[in-house]
């Protein structure tokens, strides 16, 4: 049995040779169906963009199925669904233009300035011997509690011997 090429994006295989990918892959099918799955991850200002060029489905509007699905050249979305894209592109912006910078990612310098901001200060006079897991109420007054179970602290913690360990 020789090499089979697997198409994601049509969901099916066929003998992986150079003339049977190529033929797939300039297909019209593969080509939709490719064009299908990248138009999910469309940004809402650009879905809204096409959908104010196109004219609403009438086929779609009475029934509520179209034959072509989303190929069609006819527009699958009601009032209320372009309300909806509106007020997401305008939340968008709004972000946008207050928050970050049109790359999306947040400034530099916002980050270092809040981690600086947050760093706690090791060098007062802290309680080092605070609980940092609570044993159980049950477990407290039991003598012999193997290592694992025992509540532990900072202190303990620094007191640990790693060599005993291998």
């Amino acid at each position: 049995m020789g090499k089979t090429y697997y198409c994601d994006y049509c969901d099916r295989s066929f003998k992986d040779d150079v003339e049977a990918r190529k033929k797939h892959l300039s297909s019209m099918q593969h080509m939709t169906n490719r064009a299908s799955h990248y138009s999910t991850f469309k940004d809402p200002e650009t879905i809204l963009k096409e959908e104010y060029c196109k004219t609403p489905c009438k086929h779609y509007m009475i029934i509520g199925d179209c034959a072509f699905g989303p190929g069609c050249r006819f527009s699958h979305y009601t009032p209320p669904m372009i309300w909806e894209l509106q007020q997401l592109v305008a939340m968008k912006n709004s972000k946008v233009s207050t928050a970050q910078p049109k790359d999306g990612w947040p400034n530099s310098e916002d980050i270092i300035k809040e981690y600086f901001e947050n760093v706690i200060d090791s060098s007062g006079t802290e309680d080092l011997n605070h609980l940092v897991w609570n044993t159980p109420s049950k477990l407290i007054n039991y003598p012999y509690l193997p290592p694992s179970l025992r509540s532990d602290t900072a202190e303990r913690m620094m007191d640990c011997n790693f060599s005993k360990w291998g």
